[in-house]
């Protein structure tokens, strides 16, 4: 997978400047109550239809603004299946805070919570990075077919995961190189968050591309 290309690809779109721009105003945007919300579901449509066209060597993999209605349904679905992968840390993380309640009411409660904490955080960083594979695997599969139910075929997206676990691996250390830097630039007018969404969408795109060719090599009686 190219790396440093998935931050410099979108630059050689005759119309880069306007697409990140919709795409920066969208952002921009998320925080607001009610709307912010088909934002994000616009924006995460968007880097479905991304992972689409680099996925199938699209030219001009950028797509336009031009669908806002079709984004936001295609990213509707994505945005349940983000929730409902997050559904357990989330649950603990709950469930951790009101023990901190309960708890924090000395000293040796508040240690206690903090070896809680300490023991149950590793657990969950592993968790997350397994999540977040499977969720990319899913999205790969969501944006060949924009059949939802890509996302919880758990049997097929955990045999992927599997049988391709080192290129799998590489995806997983990209995309989280990837965020690192983004994050760095977060600060820069936003610019973190803007670029998250072509740059995660080439990283993944191209993640399937691959994915599909090796799965192909690997049938039998296939090359």
């Amino acid at each position: 997978m190219e790396f440093m290309r998935a931050f410099t690809y979108m630059f050689r779109d005759r119309h880069w400047l306007i697409k990140l721009a919709e795409t920066a105003l969208l952002v921009l945007l998320c925080p607001a109550p009610v709307i912010g919300l088909f934002c994000l579901c616009a924006l995460l449509g968007y880097l479905a239809e991304i992972i689409h066209n680099v996925s199938n060597d699209y030219p001009r993999p950028l797509p336009v603004w031009d669908h806002i209605g079709e984004d936001i349904s295609k990213g509707a679905r994505v945005l349940l299946a983000i929730l409902l992968y997050h559904a357990p840390p989330l649950i603990v993380i709950g469930l951790l805070y009101f023990a901190r309640e309960a708890l924090a009411v000395s000293l040796f409660g508040s240690l206690t919570f903090a070896g809680v904490l300490a023991a149950i955080l590793p657990l969950l960083m592993i968790y997350l990075a397994f999540a977040w594979t499977l969720l990319a695997i899913g999205l790969v599969r969501y944006a060949e077919t924009w059949d939802s139910g890509a996302f919880y075929h758990f049997d097929k997206l955990l045999r992927s995961m599997g049988n391709h676990r080192v290129l799998t691996l590489q995806w997983l250390v990209y995309s989280l190189a990837a965020s690192m830097l983004l994050l760095v630039l977060l600060p820069v007018a936003l610019l973190g968050l803007i670029l998250f969404f072509p740059v995660q969408g080439y990283l993944t795109g191209n993640y399937g591309r691959q994915l599909r060719a090796a799965e192909l090599a690997y049938r039998p009686g296939q090359a």
